[in-house]
């Protein structure tokens, strides 16, 4: 099961020539000689596409083995993200093993073992995850959380806007098309810093990492002064990064390979500004919305 491989060619008669004969056995019964011929043919992707609601699966996943559960479980994490490379698999099946409720969590399973990972080291487990990627894919994760996230965002641009001084806000009216300017009010941040991405002139480094902060608030809650002006720092750093990653939000493929590495070091780096309460916030966040 550690070489286990979930892709849409895999059926479920892949996974049970790697369980054992007790398994087997224990599936057969669960199910019933029919249902468990079906489960031989059908594709093991259509049956973990199920948003995390699991409930219809879990006489499957009780009668695999705790071992065999969270390294299946690890199979269908790199199978949702696209694929990963060996070096990053076996890295991420390393880190699981030794967290099997990370993985129960993530399946929507009730975990009953020991409880290994506490909610203070949940942050931790997800940054051993990230570090076990390469940056192409770490940079590929980001586009999809950014995304994910941005579209939760209760702020528009029009919120946006009211943040800064009258004399930006009139550049930026007057910069854009009309039609631009109002499709970026309605917009959410992300979208909103994509359309006015030409007046981004109008508006100086603390006007951004004011949008930036607030963006981050809305979702997170307060973010401590430290954590705040970590993020104006990083922005006056990195101007043009939140940009360039609203610009390429749809196809992030288009990004030249050494921009893409950088976008990923770039998200790290926003993460490193959040203490140990924000990025669990942002944990559970991210974990809400399936993105690993």
């Amino acid at each position: 099961m550690r070489d286990f491989v979930l892709d849409a060619s895999t059926t479920g008669q892949d996974l049970l020539d790697r369980l054992s004969e007790e398994e087997n056995d224990c599936l057969r019964v669960a199910f019933g000689d029919s249902v468990y011929e079906i489960l031989r043919a059908t594709p093991l992707l259509a049956m973990t596409s199920g948003g995390g609601d699991n409930s219809a699966a879990a006489p499957f996943f009780a009668c695999l083995t705790e071992e065999h559960v969270v390294l299946f479980g690890a199979s269908v994490l790199t199978a949702a993200a696209g694929g990963y490379s060996d070096e990053s698999r076996v890295c991420i099946t390393d880190l699981v093993l030794r967290h099997p409720d990370f993985i129960y969590a993530r399946l929507g399973l009730e975990w009953t073992g020991e409880q290994l990972t506490s909610p203070e080291e949940t942050p931790m487990v997800v940054i051993a995850f990230f570090d076990c990627l390469t940056d192409a894919e770490k940079a590929v994760w980001l586009f999809r959380i950014f995304t994910a996230v941005d579209a939760l965002s209760p702020l528009t641009g029009s919120d946006l806007i009211a943040l800064i001084p009258e004399s930006q806000a009139t550049c930026v009216r007057e910069t854009l098309p009309a039609e631009a300017y109002t499709a970026m009010e309605a917009a959410t941040p992300l979208v909103a810093t994509s359309i006015g991405f030409d007046a981004a002139d109008c508006l100086t480094i603390e006007s951004a990492a004011t949008f930036l902060v607030a963006s981050t608030e809305a979702l997170l809650g307060p973010l401590s002064e430290e954590s705040a002006a970590c993020i104006g720092g990083f922005v006056a750093a990195r101007p043009t990064y939140l940009p360039v990653v609203a610009r390429h939000l749809e196809d992030p493929s288009t990004l030249p390979p050494e921009e893409f590495v950088q976008t990923a070091e770039g998200g790290f780096e926003l993460f490193e500004c959040l203490n140990a309460n924000e990025l669990a916030a942002f944990t559970t966040l991210a974990e809400n919305l399936e993105t690993y």
